[in-house]
């Protein structure tokens, strides 16, 4: 296969342990949860963040695991997200209104007012919601902890080279779906490239952990790939949610939000071929 990611397959053959691969997320997901991972977004953020982790580590060990094991795994690593899920999307609203207030010029300022105070008042309803119930605050506790101690009492080791191989197909993934994409397509064919390129870069980022042969420069630019990708979503999803709560006043501001997705996704298609070519 012709591919830079190839490179130094056969360099490093020593044996790679599950909890290796682990330990780093579990820590910080012990580590959020003890010290109640629902108190603050950025700690919604965090276990988001290492839930994905998870996730991506689940799918490069893919083929050790027992096929209902694994996907019972999956499912509630799934589930927790899209429970704390609910509680950053509120928040990501705000602050992507935060960073485009200044460019809503075509809408009067007092409008612009009521739409942060709507947004601002939604936000703290969920997270209010969801802190207020201890019930639900504990399951979350009982069902990460559970998860993590599954997975970490089944340490057994990898050889390296399958786990590079199964990086190559989700890089292979990514590259099937840029080669559909243009500035043009719908936001969902932009969501699922985003998904694999933030699955690569999990496991690049795991695999640089562990590996002989280390890839900062090419970590950068995949961050920085997932970053534009992530602008461009919480774009879409932010105009989403005013064209069904302020669709008047969106209608002002249209233009500026297709011209704003427009840049994001020249920036991460002109960025793509760089890291995986």
């Amino acid at each position: 296969m012709n591919s830079k990611i190839d490179n130094g397959l056969n360099i490093f053959e020593k044996p790679v342990s599950l909890k290796s691969l682990l330990e780093k997320d579990i820590n910080k997901l012990n580590l959020v949860s003890s010290e109640g991972y629902l108190n603050t977004d950025k700690s919604i953020h965090t276990i988001r963040k290492s839930l994905k982790s998870l996730s991506a580590i689940l799918l490069l060990c893919e083929v050790h695991f027992d096929r209902d094991q694994y996907s019972t795994w999956q499912s509630s690593i799934k589930s927790l997200s899209k429970k704390y899920g609910e509680g950053r999307e509120h928040y990501v609203y705000i602050q992507t209104f935060n960073q485009i207030e200044k460019t809503l010029k075509s809408i009067d300022p007092s409008n612009r007012y009521e739409m942060k105070c709507n947004l601002e008042q939604q936000h703290n309803l969920i997270v209010n919601d969801i802190k207020n119930k201890k019930e639900t605050i504990q399951q979350g506790k009982e069902s990460i902890t559970k998860l993590t101690e599954e997975l970490s009492s089944m340490d057994f080791n990898f050889a390296y080279k399958p786990l590079r191989r199964r990086l190559i197909i989700s890089l292979q993934k990514s590259r099937r779906l840029f080669k559909r994409l243009s500035h043009s397509s719908s936001a969902e064919e932009f969501h699922r490239f985003r998904k694999w390129c933030k699955i690569f870069y999990h496991q690049q980022i795991i695999l640089d952990r562990i590996g002989s042969k280390k890839t900062p420069r090419k970590n950068k630019k995949l961050y920085k790939l997932t970053e534009f990708l992530g602008n461009e979503h919480d774009l879409q999803v932010f105009y989403q949610y005013l064209s069904t709560h302020f669709p008047e006043l969106l209608k002002l501001s249209e233009a500026l939000f297709r011209l704003k997705i427009k840049r994001l996704r020249k920036k991460a298609l002109a960025l793509y071929p760089k890291i995986s070519y």
